[in-house]
């Protein structure tokens, strides 16, 4: 069996496979696996440079328990928003809108909307919303909420979604951004972990469980055909040479947008589901600061950041752990959703003294005391949780043949919880697929 790539989806699948007996190949196309769960050291500190929390009653937070991986809960205190030079860090959004430099009416009207989000949000967790509302948010764009809003206020709201959901509300579903948008403003206290040796941890213990020679990075495949009944070719080309590996099962643990570059023969409905899913882009730099003499700031947590080249600087843990706080230092991360993809970010010195000048102007006490940063862009984030890609889940998740697919892009949520989740259905899959024919043997 062939598991084409070595993210979250792909090991979270070769795991629940390590008890069948079957030979499990994954092969990965980077130098390492973890795919956007990826973390670097930074100036004593663990960063993750693209998934940053494990949510609560996940398959993501399963795993880090029974995996022993150490998480300390997201306990926000505060919200902030930056918006025309002035950046309001406050326990209460009534304190963080009173204080924004923008006109009476508009901060009103930015309340009541906020306001109006909360009890949404708080409704859709105690189940208390009603089921016609339920289908709404699942349908409705959160871009048809921000219709007759005024302009200053409708650029607060999109940069909130754009740094907290990653996507424009116009590709959003209503129910996927009260999770990424409104538990922010919430301060949400009950839905987050954050794992102390960062969301690579969690790869890096599943294949602990693997075989030695399960995994095989800078592979690259190029092409997916089917020789026979139940037998698949799979071409590849690595530091072995270019090579042609035959499977029985293949797994498609790659970004949507990568699957039709690989397997060039899908069916139509596959490839029109396949289309329905928007992967965008995302940039991030992780900044790690002494705070001595500006205990303050360890408490920031989100903060919006409207105008500039990144949507948001979120501190994973507010009021920081035992070694930060032993080193008066702080780590944050500046999540640049809006910007996209940028080709060759991380090595543009012009390109990140820009974004440094904009986080300075959000945090001016920052300016002389970073210890250490990192850039990284990704590609393809995570696929959003659109109504389009909702109402194509079926297809998604339906396999071709023995052509298995699993991501963020076939989960009923998104990100790596939901890369885990389906990497968990689709080995459950292949199992019934085996059962045949162990009860003819």
């Amino acid at each position: 069996m062939i598991i084409v790539g070595g993210g979250a989806a792909g090991l979270s699948a070769a795991y629940h496979l390590r008890d069948t007996g079957l030979d499990v190949l994954i092969l990965e196309s980077s130098d390492d696996i973890g795919g956007r769960a990826h973390t670097v050291p930074l100036a004593g500190t663990a960063a993750n440079s693209g998934a940053m929390f494990v949510y609560k009653d996940t398959k993501t937070e399963e795993l880090v328990h029974e995996l022993g991986i150490d998480v300390v809960p997201f306990l926000p205190e505060t919200y902030g928003i930056h918006v025309n030079g002035k950046t309001v860090v406050a326990t209460t959004n009534e304190d963080v809108v009173a204080g924004l430099n923008i006109s009476e009416s508009e901060k009103t009207e930015l309340l009541k909307f906020i306001d109006a989000s909360l009890t949404e949000y708080q409704d859709y967790l105690a189940d208390a919303t009603p089921v016609g509302e339920l289908g709404k948010l699942s349908e409705e764009t959160v871009a048809e909420r921000l219709i007759g809003l005024q302009p200053a206020v409708q650029e607060i709201i999109t940069t909130a979604i754009r740094g907290g959901a990653v996507g424009d509300p116009a590709n959003l579903s209503a129910k996927y951004a009260l999770r990424y948008f409104a538990s922010y403003l919430a301060r949400e206290k009950n839905n987050r972990l954050y794992a102390l040796a960062g969301m690579q941890a969690i790869p890096r213990a599943l294949l602990k469980h693997l075989p030695n020679h399960t995994l095989r990075c800078n592979t690259h495949v190029t092409n997916v055909v089917p020789l026979e009944e139940h037998l698949y070719q799979v071409t590849v080309t690595g530091e072995e040479g270019p090579q042609k590996l035959t499977a029985k099962h293949v797994v498609l643990a790659v970004p949507a947008p990568v699957v039709p570059d690989i397997v060039k023969s899908l069916p139509d409905w596959k490839t029109a589901a396949l289309k329905k899913v928007a992967s965008p882009g995302s940039t991030t730099l992780n900044i790690v600061a002494d705070i001595e003499g500006l205990p303050g700031l360890r408490d920031w947590a989100f903060i919006v950041t409207v105008g500039m080249a990144f949507d948001a600087i979120i501190n994973p843990v507010p009021g920081g752990t035992e070694e930060t706080r032993k080193a008066n230092i702080l780590q944050l991360t500046c999540y640049g959703n809006s910007s996209g993809y940028l080709p060759g970010f991380a090595d543009n010195e012009q390109n990140i003294t820009g974004w440094m000048e904009d986080v300075y102007t959000v945090a001016p006490e920052l300016r002389g005391r970073v210890l250490g940063l990192h850039a990284q862009t990704w590609q393809h984030c995570f696929a959003l949780l659109s109504p389009e890609r909702a109402s194509a889940l079926p297809e998604l998740q339906h396999p071709v043949g023995w052509l298995h697919f699993a991501g963020d892009y076939t989960s009923e949520t998104a990100g790596t919880h939901g890369a885990y989740s389906e990497g968990e259905r689709v080995a459950a899959q292949i199992r019934a697929a085996m059962k045949p024919a162990r009860q003819q043997a």
